[in-house]
């Protein structure tokens, strides 16, 4: 029952996410996805705070907020994580995420 609401509530982030970035879409700056990656932390932040029960917990924060963002586990990890090994686990994965995209779009134009 609870991988189906996981799925349910990742059906509902997933178009919040499209609705939100949709509305903010700009051609200079990336507003809106800004906006969801800020505000899906502020949410997982604050679910995480509320110590809810695991069902529920697991529902919004993997189902709803996963789906929304991806960056808000991110976040919450790096702050969670103990300070040397979350300054390395951020600068690790912007860097590793960053030329992992670039040998992607490099490959994607080769194939």
């Amino acid at each position: 029952m609870t991988a189906f609401l996981v799925a349910l509530a990742g059906a509902l982030g997933a178009s919040s996410r499209y609705l939100v970035e949709r509305r903010l879409r700009t051609t200079s700056w990336p507003r809106g996805t800004f906006a969801v990656n800020v505000s899906g932390c502020l949410a997982l932040g604050l679910l995480l705070g509320l110590a809810l029960p695991e069902p529920v917990a697991t529902t919004l924060g993997v189902g709803f907020v996963g789906a929304y963002t991806t960056f808000s586990a991110y976040a919450v990890e790096i702050v969670a994580a103990p300070r040397r090994v979350g300054l390395a686990y951020a600068a690790g994965s912007v860097v590793a995420g960053v030329l992992a995209a670039g040998l992607g779009l490099w490959l994607g134009g080769h194939l």
